[in-house]
């Protein structure tokens, strides 16, 4: 963020941007049908860069460009949603979040594409420093490396039953985090981003975010307690706080949100668009993978995957599926230590140590 604070975006970064899809659209065929969702305030060089890389490989892409949605998870356009029915693979490129919670996205999700559902691929909230600079950069390599911590992670929360989290900021939380399908966590978490099913020959069961790097568990109903502390920044309101957001949970609840401004305009923000199930936890325990996730970028796409941070969400989660939401909100924890079953340490003080 502080190249394009001091500098800008220039349009010759397309120069150096074209590399950073190299290996997500490593894959992509001739024929492939993309749709690209977009709003008018992403940086337009972005999805033009996108659609160039995409029509290089022979791809059919669509673009989808709509006026910035008012909140993050809300649907997409309608007209866009109808034509992201049509594709074999969706991209999220949008300045709001989107995920499979929306009516919209759960359209997408359950119809078309492989096995009856549609891979959505999320870049929200990019920029040209991520792509060029950060996390976007990462290697085969780097990402060989990212997925096999996550499985090692996986298999230790796939035979778990309880979850421990702390943070140097005063996060103090515990949750019951069983119940998945066995070795369901590894098999998630451990697989290669942006594959093809070996059955089908089509996109649809890897991972598909960029940057790529985090492995997260969602705690079952009622069970979260205790004190999670947003260090310094979230959703919304955008970039680095000032004020740290302290949220008191109770039995899967969210009880109280507390702090300065940013508490306040996070009360504010979930009163106007969200309703009484954004306050249940239902959303994620992350923890991020990504070493080249530079820290206070005071951006959600790069910070949730930024190796050694956890960005928690409130609201309806992505795997269990037992709690629905008009909003799920996520902030970011700085420096956090895991532990599943009181002995099996994932992560103390920020270090990833399996």
């Amino acid at each position: 963020m502080e190249s394009i604070s001091r500098y800008g975006t220039p349009p010759t970064r397309l120069i150096s941007m074209m590399k950073s899809f190299e290996y997500p659209f490593r894959n992509v065929r001739a024929g492939d049908r993309f749709a690209v969702l977009t709003d008018d305030q992403m940086d337009p060089l972005i999805w033009q860069a996108m659609m160039a890389a995409l029509h290089a490989r022979g791809a059919e892409a669509c673009l989808c460009l709509y006026p910035k949605r008012a909140y993050h998870c809300a649907d997409p356009s309608p007209i866009a949603v109808g034509a992201a029915k049509e594709a074999d693979v969706v991209i999220a490129l949008t300045t709001t979040a989107l995920n499979s919670g929306t009516p919209g996205l759960r359209q997408i999700r359950s119809e078309g594409g492989a096995k009856g559902k549609t891979p959505i691929w999320l870049w929200e909230e990019i920029n040209q420093e991520i792509l060029i600079e950060g996390g976007g950069a990462s290697t085969e390599d780097d990402i060989r490396e990212m997925c096999e911590i996550q499985r090692r992670m996986g298999e230790i929360c796939d035979a778990g039953k309880t979850i421990t989290v702390t943070t140097p900021g005063g996060t103090d939380l515990r949750a019951d985090i069983s119940g998945y399908p066995e070795g369901a966590l590894a098999r998630r978490w451990g697989a290669i981003p942006f594959e093809r099913d070996a059955e089908t020959g089509r996109f649809g069961l890897s991972p598909g975010t960029w940057p790529f790097g985090e492995f997260h568990v969602e705690p079952r109903g009622g069970t979260a307690n205790g004190v999670v502390v947003w260090d310094h920044t979230g959703q919304f309101p955008a970039g680095q706080w000032h004020e740290p957001v302290t949220v008191r949970i109770k039995d899967g609840h969210v009880t109280e949100i507390s702090g300065g401004h940013e508490a306040a305009q996070i009360r504010e923000y979930l009163k106007a668009y969200g309703d009484e199930n954004s306050l249940v936890v239902g959303g994620e325990i992350s923890i991020g993978t990504n070493r080249k996730c530079p820290p206070y970028t005071g951006n959600m796409r790069s910070e949730k995957k930024r190796y050694g941070a956890m960005h928690f969400g409130i609201g309806h989660g992505a795997d269990r599926g037992e709690v629905v939401s008009k909003l799920r909100y996520e902030g970011i924890c700085d420096r956090v230590t895991m532990i599943v079953d009181d002995k099996h340490v994932l992560a103390e003080d920020g270090v990833i140590l399996v």
